[in-house]
């Protein structure tokens, strides 16, 4: 017999919610473990992942307008994690790169969200973790990349 269901399941906002909770539980162990916030981490994993990139490359990547690429970006730099350039095949362009002191956040920031992870994966169970990864990545697909 199909399980009778709700139409109105509110999914969105129970993400929404999920993904504030978890946000705010990482940010805080990034910034106690690592120097570093959420926002900052995904910047340096990208550059540490895939080398130098325009500024709308990481925009684009961590699906963030322009204004908060600059302000993220301003805000790492005058941190000492990443450099920025000119891009010399585009003048109106910058290019972002990892500095020392940014790689070596990356690396703790890596540590910090293995463990992470691997508490999220424990609360849920091997099957359920497969599940939401699968759905969350599904999700994260932009419809042009499908």
């Amino acid at each position: 017999m199909a399980r009778v269901r709700a139409v109105d399941r509110r999914l969105y906002l129970l993400i929404e919610i999920a993904a504030r909770r978890l946000h705010r539980d990482a940010d805080a162990r990034l910034s106690a473990e690592a120097g570093v916030t959420a926002s900052q981490a995904a910047v340096l994993f990208l550059l540490l992942r895939r080398g130098e990139r325009r500024m709308g490359a990481i925009g684009e990547v961590l699906a963030l307008g322009a204004p908060a690429v600059t302000g993220l970006v301003g805000r790492m730099e005058k941190a000492g994690l990443v450099s920025r350039r000119k891009d010399a095949a585009d003048r109106r362009g910058a290019l972002v790169d990892l500095t020392e002191t940014g790689r070596r956040a990356a690396e703790r920031a890596d540590q910090t969200l293995r463990a992470f992870n691997a508490e999220l994966d424990e609360r849920l169970g091997e099957e359920q973790s497969e599940i939401v990864y699968q759905a969350l990545t599904r999700l994260a697909v932009s419809d042009e990349d499908r």
